[in-house]
């Protein structure tokens, strides 16, 4: 893989930050300075339009100089208030809402919680999903998509898109219903030729352990890349995919808050690059909610930063993880999360409109 192809993020994150199509780099300071522009606007548009934060925020700030203070003196936002006044996070009237996907909530007998997004929110999403799968994939390539795709606007059709605006070729299954479907599954990456898989950890692992049964193993199968999102991703299961198939595994962190994507590792470093011009990432104590230092383990918290529907601010994940402080050997300049660790509660894909 050559280097522009390791530095595809930080490309379009210099393009996205500074509005010039012909841009190729960034610095950090420019960066963070343009984190800051959208924090800003982030904070002021949130309060203007949406009961929920105009009530959870008695004042914006207005001495600029001191913005990032103000920042982290707001109040974190929570699962549970987006499950119990989830409307009034809302920045613009239902009728601008083209998608909303309903979440699990843990066995939670109360409201579930539903995320909203306008036809604006999901192009940012198709946006990322375009450049970020050009880490791994490109217009030559075949890519089976194991994610829900049976709705419009749902992730599997909206990464689809993503991959043909450069060029590659999808295989839109959907999420498997059962065991009985690993067979056909692996019959459809050998006859159609496919090249590349995004998918749960859990069905990659179930194809993976079906082909090292079968006579002629993984046979005829071209798979040169996997990406595995949506799930934690044990070591072992990533091992054994590389075995069976003999391709690179990526891995892919996010939820359905931060707009369906948030980081991707690159091949070539631990952790996952983080999509920088769209979510703002702090790494907070659990206990006492100040931001640790780089390098110190901490629970993810995030601020949308483009979202136009239902923007989150200081949204607690309860998902842990950590800055690497150290520089990838891609040699991209956006920040880095370790691996994330499984989760307490499912957070995945139940019922959408």
């Amino acid at each position: 893989m050559n280097r522009e192809r390791r530095r595809y993020l930080d490309i379009w994150t210099a393009r996205k930050i500074s509005g010039d199509p012909g841009s190729a780099d960034f610095s950090r300071e420019e960066l963070d300075e343009y984190s800051e522009v959208k924090l800003k606007e982030t904070v002021s548009y949130a309060v203007e339009n949406s009961v929920f934060y105009r009530e959870k925020f008695s004042r914006v700030s207005a001495d600029d100089s001191r913005f990032m203070e103000y920042f982290r003196s707001l109040p974190f936002t929570t699962s549970e208030e987006l499950r119990q006044r989830g409307m009034d996070f809302l920045c613009v009237s239902p009728g601008q809402i083209s998608r909303i996907v309903t979440l699990d909530t843990g066995g939670s007998t109360g409201e579930p919680k539903r995320v909203h997004f306008t036809e604006e929110d999901q192009q940012l999403t198709v946006d990322y999903f375009e450049n970020g799968m050009q880490l791994l994939v490109d217009g030559s390539d075949k890519v089976l998509i194991l994610m829900p795709s049976r709705m419009p606007g749902s992730i599997g059709r909206l990464l689809s898109e993503g991959l043909r605006n450069f060029g590659a070729d999808t295989v839109d299954y959907g999420l498997p219903g059962s065991e009985d479907e690993v067979t056909q599954l692996l019959d459809i990456i050998r006859s159609q030729h496919v090249t590349s898989v995004v998918a749960l950890p859990t069905h990659m692992r179930m194809l993976a352990e079906r082909a090292a049964k079968t006579a002629d193993g993984a046979s005829g199968c071209a798979l040169r890349t996997v990406l595995l999102s949506a799930e934690y991703v044990p070591e072992d299961t990533v091992k054994l995919i590389r075995e069976v198939f003999g391709c690179e595994v990526y891995e892919h962190y996010g939820m359905t808050e931060m707009g369906l994507g948030c980081a991707v590792s690159c091949g070539q470093g631990e952790g996952y690059h983080v999509r920088e011009c769209d979510l703002y990432i702090e790494i907070i104590d659990p206990e006492t909610g100040e931001v640790v230092p780089d390098g110190q383990p901490g629970e993810v918290v995030f601020t949308t930063l483009t979202r136009k529907g239902m923007p989150f601010i200081r949204y607690r994940t309860g998902d842990r993880s950590r800055w690497i402080t150290e520089e990838c050997r891609c040699g991209s300049r956006l920040k880095r999360l370790d691996k994330v660790g499984p989760r307490d509660a499912v957070k995945g894909y139940l019922k959408t409109r």
